[in-house]
């Protein structure tokens, strides 16, 4: 997932929003979607916690409740995500599945790494699904049996 690249901007829409000036994090309550390219958090709560006092270098994102990470077939769950800018990984935990079409992986705890797309997953269990193409040099149409 892309989420999170020094790209494009990131448009986040909430019911509130609160500043907190002395730690420098915003606070977006309620129905929380944070969009970027094609990429899409929703949660019912997210923090923004930056680095300097102008909210200019973002430290990492902290979403809670319901919490969804999507981009095209790809989606992931949980109850917790911390999306750390400076170690570009996404942490899912409570109760996270990963999914990429109709395959879903669950564990404990699911960690992506952003700038290589990779995953490590902590007490996972995955379910499957086979892909149905036809194997390389099989024929359409069965061969006529002879005597």
């Amino acid at each position: 997932m892309e989420f999170g690249n020094n790209k494009a901007p990131i448009d986040i829409r909430s019911e509130s929003m609160s500043l907190d000036y002395q730690n420098h994090s915003v606070l977006w309550v309620g129905n929380v979607r944070a969009t970027q390219a094609d990429a899409q958090l929703t949660s019912d709560q997210l923090r923004v916690n930056y680095f300097d006092k102008d909210f200019k270098q973002m430290k990492d994102m902290v979403a809670d409740g319901n919490v969804r990470l999507s981009q095209g077939t790809r989606w992931a769950t949980g109850k917790h995500g911390v999306m750390d800018q400076t170690k570009r990984t996404v942490v899912l935990t409570g109760s996270p599945v990963a999914h990429e079409g109709n395959d879903q992986i669950t564990g404990c705890k699911i960690t992506v790494y952003l700038n290589t797309s990779q995953s490590v997953v902590d007490c996972a269990h995955a379910v499957l699904f086979p892909h149905s193409e036809a194997s390389p040099g099989a024929s359409a149409t069965p061969a006529a049996a002879t005597d």
